[in-house]
């Protein structure tokens, strides 16, 4: 089992879930969270647990990448659908 416990400027709270819910997605991942160890400090402590066929840093990225990769097909779905409306409508 590999561990990695990284100490990481603040991200919103929702950017927090999103990458720990990516990281359970891997099934190389074993426990993924993290910790604010007080209000009033601005950081993060972020813990990760793969099996050993996966490092942590390794987990990290490619959820990082995963939820960039989703965020562009989800901008651009948009983007298509704005365009498709705008285009039909007559002023």
């Amino acid at each position: 089992m590999n561990e990695i416990r990284r100490s990481l400027m603040p991200l919103r709270s929702r950017s927090r879930e999103k990458i720990t819910l990516q990281l359970h997605r891997d099934e190389n991942v074993l426990f993924a969270g993290y910790k604010l160890p007080h209000p009033l400090q601005y950081k993060i402590i972020v813990r990760i647990h793969t099996t050993s066929q996966s490092s942590p840093m390794q987990a990290y990225n490619q959820a990082i990448n995963d939820l960039d990769k989703e965020l562009d097909h989800l901008k651009n779905a948009f983007e298509a659908e704005v365009a498709k409306h705008s285009n039909s409508r007559e002023f």
